[in-house]
């Protein structure tokens, strides 16, 4: 019979940490797993280095004669988990149940939170990065880990949509296009376009990054992408507060985007629905109370705000087109065009209400042609032509993974919350696995148990919980 060790870093939290133990003695006993539980509690007073604790987890589960590990979060506990031996590495967690006002969105490479691993296999990869000081991105370095060693892991298919034409290149640094408001008069529109992302490179002096695809300026209400690889369709109240729509991660690639605003049940609510690929990915209603779009002068695609002496916001990559229509597209009608990348508008019905499109191959001098017949031109800034082509679609790596549900116990953010850092630490954390993500390696030989120091100050056992407690200065 394999022998498990369950291995939950820790500090200061101690009734999640006596929840814990009451529920995963449990439900490992009821199961008949045979397990050692290791708590590994950090006491000084630096940022919480979670992989660096889970390593010194690991060599005590070694200690214990353990055949399997799993990295195990404290505030999670679980509903239905499998945690039986596996000869690879498996994700445990499929579903979370959130305390209220709360969510956590669980991307396809989540890698976090519950994890096995086989003993041999964690040794091959030589554990966690122990850099990672702060909140997140020692599990995703983990990922990076497993596939640099050609570990088993699935593939997930992401959908891909665009064009074999020529599009507009946008450079990231100056690149823009400016319209006039095409909407000043109207309640309702939707929009569509079709880019590439190229590359995200997230600045090393500012707390966060977006760039905009679609933008009216001011309090930009704004379509962005961001250095965590998902969509944001943000926009304000009346009170300069932000609101958004968020995607799950979507890796660098082609898409089209479509954003329909409209005003439903005589204008009592304002109505936003965000799409990629015409998959309904995010929508919400608000009252009346939301900053109004219609202020703005212009509409700039390729750029947040050009005019503004900071955070720009300049996206980096191509866009082919950009439709606009004055009315409230239904979800089958978004999806009928996002289908067809050249967009077909003039042969639809309701081609009187398209106020704006561009296909940028028709793109000369920087003045973008606006086939709508409006006379509403596009007049860029540094703008080259690019020839792209119809891509297929991207096949990325995730971790195999078990169905498994875990309730969350309430706990204070740490990591990242509404738009910011809460700790520098995790933006340093996350430029760190970014450069290793870009080159496709991590520094495993260099960086994980075989590079482990740290000081123990304690060692007791629990009978009740079979649970060894090491208490470590990092």
């Amino acid at each position: 019979m394999h022998k498990l060790g369950v291995i939950v870093p820790y500090r200061d939290r101690p009734i999640q940490l006596r929840s814990f133990k009451d529920s995963i003695t449990q439900y490992l006993n009821k199961n008949k797993i045979k397990y050692e539980l290791i708590v590994i509690d950090q006491l000084d007073r630096k940022d919480f280095n979670r992989g660096k604790l889970l390593n010194i987890g690991f060599k005590k589960a070694l200690e214990l004669k353990c055949d399997y590990v799993v990295f195990h979060d404290v505030d999670m506990l679980p509903i239905f988990a499998d945690y039986s031996y596996s000869k690879v590495p498996v994700h445990l967690i499929d579903y979370l149940e959130v305390p209220e006002g709360t969510s956590r969105t669980l991307n396809y490479d989540y890698f976090g939170g519950v994890t096995i691993f086989p003993c041999n296999l964690f040794t091959q990869i030589n554990g966690y990065s122990n850099g990672y000081k702060g909140w997140g991105f020692e599990d995703d370095d983990l990922l990076l880990r497993c596939k640099e060693n050609h570990i088993r892991l699935e593939n997930e298919y992401i959908g891909q949509q665009g064009r074999t034409d020529v599009s507009a290149q946008f450079n990231g640094e100056s690149s823009y296009v400016a319209i006039s408001n095409p909407i000043k008069s109207t309640p309702s529109f939707t929009m569509f376009c079709t880019f590439e992302i190229d590359s995200v490179e997230p600045s090393r002096y500012l707390p966060s990054d977006e760039f905009s695809i679609l933008s009216f300026p001011g309090f930009d209400t704004a379509l962005t992408y961001t250095s965590f690889h998902n969509f944001n369709m943000t926009f304000w109240d009346m009170y300069e507060r932000s609101v958004s729509l968020k995607s799950k991660k979507f890796p660098e690639g082609s898409y089209i985007a479509a954003v329909r605003i409209s005003q439903l049940e005589e204008k009592k609510f304002t109505d936003v629905s965000f799409f990629i690929n015409g998959k309904l990915i995010d929508r919400n209603q608000y009252a009346k109370n939301l900053r109004k779009y219609k202020d703005s002068k212009h509409l700039i695609i390729g750029a947040g705000n050009p005019d503004r002496n900071e955070k720009q916001n300049y996206f980096k990559g191509s866009i082919s087109n950009f439709a606009l229509y004055d009315k409230r597209l239904s979800d089958i009608e978004i999806m009928k065009i996002s289908k067809d990348p050249e967009f077909a508008l003039f042969t639809r019905s309701d081609s009187d209400n398209l106020k704006v499109y561009y296909d940028f191959k028709y793109m000369k001098d920087n003045v973008a042609i606006d086939l709508s017949g409006n006379n509403n031109h596009g007049y860029g800034k540094d703008i080259e032509p690019v020839r792209t082509f119809k891509p297929e679609p991207l096949e990325v790596p995730r971790p195999i993974r078990r169905k498994g549900s875990f309730l969350v116990l309430e706990h204070k953010e740490n990591g990242y919350k509404d738009g910011y850092w809460v700790n520098w630490s995790g933006r340093k954390n996350q430029m760190r696995y970014l450069e290793k993500y870009r080159n496709h390696k991590t520094d495993y030989q260099r960086d994980g148990l075989s590079t482990l120091h740290y000081k123990l100050h304690n060692e007791y056992y629990e009978s009740e919980y079979k649970c060894t407690t090491l208490q470590v200065e990092v």
